[in-house]
């Protein structure tokens, strides 16, 4: 009985989607912009993501206050998405047309791209709206596609919420609170994560480029606020790979944290089947189990997991006995409580350098020192 029910639902959303899109192409459409996603793809294959919405307007600054803020998050998660559209995408002189789902997304499989306007270690994808129906949307947009390149020693897989960002995610009230009232700008990075994250992306030799992978049960909708806060704290640049909690006509709700995050990884490893990977997550949100099914499956493929632990004194019994299974597979696993700690066991495994680690303790430092200041 409950299939029959979540069909109907799901068809009677899509009907309404559709007549919303037609009642706005009669009244005219506010400024339209095709958002781009970062993905990644290899020299023979790319994959091209984004949405088309109309514009939020949610540019924030560290000055912006809390209902300000507010009023920016709330537009991020009514975003007014224009579905059935024809999005043009231009790579070189080829060119490419996909139409958007009912939730203004689009996901190309681009195969056999151009050769010569593929680039490493970015390759970038010009998007634009191929419906003359929409009179004051942006000219384009670029999106842009990792292409790890010759010099790539090892990939990184990182959680965002404290992870690299502190949200309280083990808390809901401190959670909420964080989400609702900060912006990219006024949300606060994890004490030597830039430095940590630069010293991997560089690897053993120091330039080797390594890419990126932020993975995250996040919804697309606050993508543009996670991108933001990568650039300017100086995290290395990647694809964010965030969930869509859309109803599908199979089920009420996309698959759960650790089933996403598992799948996520796993076509990152068949994408690049010579691509090992480094993990990190951290301990309030599944990412210990998530990673041990990696692990279990490819146990040659994973140089270290690291688990940032946001509570020592009061980890569960479950989750160290999680822990404890990845010696099993010879997958190198450590709880971390700050850069400090994951930095001096990356340099026992020789994935950074002697200078990474200094760089690392001396950012460590200065923030304790500020701290203390403070």
């Amino acid at each position: 009985m409950h299939k029959t029910v979540r069909r109907c639902v799901y068809r009677l959303e899509r009907r309404y989607d559709k007549l919303k899109h037609r009642f706005k192409r009669w009244r005219g459409y506010a400024p339209v912009i095709v958002e781009p996603y970062m993905t990644y793809g290899t020299r023979d294959e790319l994959w091209v993501s984004g949405r088309l919405l109309e514009a939020k307007g949610v540019q924030g600054t560290i000055e912006d206050s809390n209902w300000k803020n507010f009023v920016h998050m709330m537009r991020r998660y009514r975003s007014a998405e224009i579905p059935f559209t024809e999005i043009q995408l231009t790579l070189g002189a080829d060119k490419r047309n996909v139409y958007t789902d009912g939730n203004g997304y689009f996901h190309y499989r681009w195969p056999t791209p151009p050769k010569k306007d593929v680039e490493q270690p970015w390759t970038k994808v010009t998007l634009q709206p191929a419906d003359t129906g929409l009179p004051k949307a942006q000219k384009y947009t670029v999106a842009e596609i990792s292409i790890p390149d010759d010099n790539t020693e090892f990939g990184v897989v990182s959680d965002v919420d404290d992870t690299i960002m502190h949200t309280g995610a083990t808390s809901f009230l401190k959670h909420t609170k964080t989400v609702l009232f900060n912006n990219a700008h006024s949300r606060t990075l994890l004490p030597g994560t830039s430095e940590f994250y630069s010293a991997l992306h560089k690897g053993t030799t120091g330039n080797a480029n390594n890419p990126f992978f932020y993975v995250s049960s996040s919804p697309w909708n606050i993508y543009d606020l996670i991108a933001e806060f990568i650039r300017i704290n100086n995290l290395p640049k990647g694809p964010i790979l965030l969930k869509d909690f859309g109803l599908r006509e199979d089920r009420w709700f996309k698959s759960g944290h650790q089933d996403y995050k598992t799948d996520r990884i796993k076509t990152i490893l068949k994408t690049y089947p010579n691509l090992k990977l480094v993990l990190v997550g951290d301990s309030g949100q599944q990412d210990v189990y998530a990673y041990l099914k990696i692990a279990k499956a490819y146990p040659d493929r994973i140089l270290a997991v690291y688990i940032r632990d946001l509570k020592p004194n009061d980890r569960s019994e479950k989750i160290t006995s999680a822990a404890n299974e990845y010696a099993h597979y010879q997958v190198p696993f450590a709880f971390i409580q700050s850069a400090g700690d994951a930095v001096e066991h990356a340099k026992g495994l020789c994935l950074v350098t002697d200078q990474a680690v200094k760089s690392v303790k001396m950012d460590a430092a200065a923030d304790k020192s500020e701290n203390t200041i403070d």
